[in-house]
């Protein structure tokens, strides 16, 4: 009897980042701190200054696809926050996604979400329509990281990634914001040849 093994692998990152200001070289400035893998897709979104309970939502992403117009299913959400001062410990930053068929920034946007790098109002009703990832759950640190945060069925070809700061303290200000990232890695299936 032949068997195929269903093994896994990555596809290219989208990286989640101030790149106008803070992260333009895809690095952060502490080494331990990163989670990229090759060379990921740069969208902006403006982590500095996210007081507590509030929120922000990236720019729309130009593309998921992979070959043609097919894009990967299931990605992976990990994440590195920097905050102004130590947040008390059990505080969360929370991950959302707007998916939308539209690549156009106004069109085709889940309730609130603009589809811009840009501020976005937080209540319980406006977060009902965006599909919640997980949660980054902090330590009493300045800087908090997990790499496994949650898994994401991207239904669409386009879309935003939106966080709620739910800790006890703002995200470090603009200019310092070098070590905030959050990183979306793709994972697909590899169908391996009949043993």
């Amino acid at each position: 009897m032949t068997t195929n093994k269903l093994l896994q692998q990555y596809g290219t990152q989208l990286i989640f980042a101030d790149h106008a200001t803070d992260f333009a070289a895809q690095v952060p400035a502490t080494a331990a701190n990163s989670m990229l893998i090759g060379s990921p897709t740069s969208v902006q979104m403006n982590f500095s200054v996210i007081a507590a309970a509030a929120g922000w939502e990236s720019a729309k992403t130009a593309t998921l696809a992979d070959t043609g117009t097919a894009w990967p299913a299931y990605w992976k959400l990990g994440a590195v926050m920097e905050s102004t001062a130590t947040p008390a410990a059990g505080g969360r930053f929370d991950f959302y996604w707007n998916g939308s068929p539209s690549a156009t920034a106004g069109t085709g946007n889940s309730g609130v979400a603009s589809g811009v790098d840009s501020a976005i109002v937080v209540t319980g009703s406006n977060l009902l329509q965006f599909k919640f990832i997980g949660s980054l759950v902090v330590l009493a640190q300045v800087i908090n990281k997990d790499t496994d945060i949650g898994d994401l069925y991207m239904p669409y070809l386009y879309g935003s990634l939106i966080i709620v700061n739910n800790t006890s303290v703002a995200m470090v200000a603009d200019g310092d914001a070098d070590e905030c990232a959050a990183y979306l890695t793709p994972i697909y299936p590899d169908v391996q040849a009949a043993a």
